[in-house]
């Protein structure tokens, strides 16, 4: 049901081998980038050539790609854009593109008015909110009269910490929910659900009223009958609706944000990838430049009822993944995973997650 290739796990600048912000989640309605740090283009066409020449069906192909989600402004997340949307525009694609991500109201205001300019410091609005990185991206040559194909440059408003429906819904039959985080900046996570299924039709009731085939068939197609005068709705007919299966992605967050309570989310996500700048032990730093440790995306793993916890955005300063792992367990119950560049993750339709190591030849499959 869902596929999340992890293209870059380094936090601001390419460190031990690992490139800086960048996944493709391929879905049922389509595929999409999260993140699109430096070099992300290139990283997609070499990702898609392993996994065709592994043998493998799976594919991040740009060409494909449906929509692009950016968390937040900063460039370790963004600087790949461009040279993406430009190359699509060389190589002549004529789909519409979405390019969304979080913005304040006050930044969309300033920016309408001040096209391609830069906020003076007084104003209180950040030079990296992605209300002003649009503004200026658009010109200086990404306006759509100028590309071989639209694109749909989406702001999305955060106004407070609760989770809500995105109001751009570009993936068909998945829902997107923008989850607030904290950042500094404008910032979000996002959570990804496949459409549920409806509830099981009660056959043996309809069978108990004596109802025809026809009528049996209107109320199971969702028809409400009226039958000697007394109404029968098709809802009442079918059991609870099946949850769809969930994937969050948080980007760059301190710890907190309301968001992961799962009394918040549409769903308890399957899979959670969480950024894990820092270990415990450096708790302090990770606060100031609101980032998180190993232990807060456990505790935010935990609070948002996930199965699984993939790790990602190390700090340059560590090199061993494995005590993540071990601090993340201190906190979490389900299963975690220290994601290395190029690994990807699966999630069927019953809702289990597998992970998909990097190797010299391909990959290793591990249950989680």
């Amino acid at each position: 049901m869902f596929e999340l290739h992890v293209l870059g796990t380094s936090s601001a600048r390419f460190a031990h081998g690992r490139s800086v912000s960048g996944s493709v989640l391929n879905t049922p309605g389509g595929l999409a980038i999260i993140d699109c740090g430096e070099g992300m283009q290139k990283r997609m066409i070499d990702h898609n050539r392993a996994l065709k020449s592994s043998g493998l069906e799976n594919r991040t192909r740009i060409s494909r790609t449906r929509a692009i989600f950016l968390t937040h402004g900063h460039l370790d997340h963004t600087w790949g854009l461009l040279p993406m949307l430009q190359t699509l525009d060389l190589d002549g694609r004529r789909n519409p593109m979405v390019v969304m991500g979080p913005s304040t109201r006050e930044a969309i205001d300033w920016a309408t008015r001040h096209p391609g300019e830069t906020p003076p410091e007084e104003s209180g609005i950040s030079s990296t909110d992605l209300a002003i990185l649009f503004s200026q991206w658009q010109a200086i040559g990404t306006k759509d009269d100028d590309s071989s194909y639209p694109i749909d440059w989406v702001l999305i408003p955060i106004d407070g910490d609760m989770p809500f429906k995105s109001p751009i819904q570009p993936l068909e039959g998945i829902t997107v929910t923008i989850v607030p985080t904290h950042h500094g900046v404008p910032s979000c996570g996002y959570h990804f659900e496949t459409n549920r299924k409806r509830g099981r039709f009660d056959r043996e009731r309809a069978t108990t009223l004596g109802l025809s085939d026809e009528q049996v068939g209107k109320l199971a197609q969702g028809e409400d009958l009226l039958v000697d005068g007394q109404t029968l709705t098709a809802a009442s007919f079918r059991g609870e609706p099946h949850p769809g299966c969930s994937i969050m992605i948080s980007g760059d967050t301190a710890h907190g944000p309301i968001g992961f309570d799962a009394a918040n989310l549409p769903s308890p996500p399957q899979l959670l990838l969480h950024e894990a700048t820092f270990l415990a032990d450096q708790q302090e730093r990770a606060t100031q430049y609101y980032h998180s440790t190993a232990s807060d995306a456990a505790r935010h793993a935990t609070s948002c009822k996930a199965s699984t916890l993939a790790l990602t955005h190390y700090s340059s300063r560590i090199e061993r993944l494995s005590p993540l792992v071990s601090e993340a367990r201190e906190h979490f119950s389900g299963g975690v995973a220290a994601t290395q560049d190029g690994d990807w993750f699966a999630i069927d339709a019953n809702g289990d997650v597998s992970h998909h190591v990097r190797v010299e030849n391909g990959w290793n499959k591990k249950n989680l």
